[in-house]
Formats: structure tokens, C-alpha cells, sequence
């Protein structure tokens, strides 16, 4: 599989996808060349939003949990040595959506991470449509270093 290859490639252990259009929801196993991963994804009849969570073996081996929340909205519990990690996948409506599609989502966020032991690692991955703002150009040694600062979260 081509993400795979990548994930591979980029050496990267634990990946979150947004907007999957999957129809349904699963758990399965998937190779590159060296590489197994297992992914675990979430969608819906109508194979609109979805996301998932890829995690390469044997970290994969370590998922104690799997939580749906909704179609953009998901989170899977893994135990990293003597502690435990939750990592969600998320994908918020875009700008041009219902102000109450965006405010469900935050409410079901802010209400799952609410459940959550303080004591947990939490780890956030996802596409959240936050729109940002240039607010500074600073140029030195030619180099040109852009600040953003967040301007509005949907």
C-alpha cells in the first residue's frame, strides 16, 4: 500500500488520517516492503469525513483500546513502557460548515478528553481547520522566519 511505503520510508511509527470517505469502520493489517502496520479507521454509510490511525508493528501489539466517537472522531490507547498514551485522530468541519456540525464536535471532544485520567498521556493528530493569520516577518542572515498566531479555531 502507498501510505505505507511512505510511513516506511519516513520512518514514521504512528500516523493519523483524515478524510478517508471509508464506509465503514475496521481494523487491519497492512505491509510495505520491510514495514507491517496495523491501521485502524472509522467512517460511515455515506463514506463522507473518517479518519484513522496507522501504527506500525510491534507498537501495533500495544493497542489496548479503540474508541469511535464519531465519523471525525476517534482514539486508540496504547502502552508505551510504564505508561499509557491516548492518541486521537480528528478531522473538524471545514469553514463554509453548520456553526452546530463544528460545535458537536468540540463538545464530543472536550466531553471524551473530559473522561480521560489526568494521568494519561494525550496526543492530539488530526486535521483541525483552525485558520491562522501572518502576524510578523522577521528577516536575518537570509533567512525569512514566519510567526503565526492562531486567529480563529472553528
Amino acid at each position: 500500500m502507498e501510505i505505507a511505503e511512505m510511513l516506511e520510508r519516513k520512518r514514521i511509527d504512528i500516523c493519523c488520517l483524515q478524510e478517508t470517505r471509508w464506509k465503514s469502520n475496521g481494523v487491519c493489517h497492512v505491509n510495505s516492503d520491510k514495514e507491517k502496520y496495523k491501521l485502524f479507521w472509522n467512517g460511515q454509510k455515506t463514506a463522507e469525513n473518517g479518519n484513522g490511525i496507522y501504527v506500525r508493528e510491534p507498537q501495533a501489539q500495544e493497542v489496548l483500546d479503540i474508541k469511535i466517537i464519531n465519523s471525525r472522531l476517534m482514539w486508540i490507547k496504547l502502552r508505551l513502557e510504564k505508561q499509557t498514551m491516548i492518541i486521537f485522530s480528528a478531522y473538524a468541519p471545514q469553514t463554509g460548515e453548520s456553526e452546530e456540525m463544528k460545535n458537536d464536535l468540540w463538545a464530543a471532544f472536550s466531553d471524551t478528553i473530559s473522561t480521560i485520567p489526568k494521568s494519561e498521556t494525550i496526543l492530539i493528530g488530526g486535521d483541525l481547520n483552525g485558520q491562522m493569520v501572518l502576524t510578523t516577518w522577521r528577516f536575518w542572515q537570509r533567512r525569512t522566519e514566519c510567526r503565526w498566531q492562531p486567529h480563529r479555531v472553528c
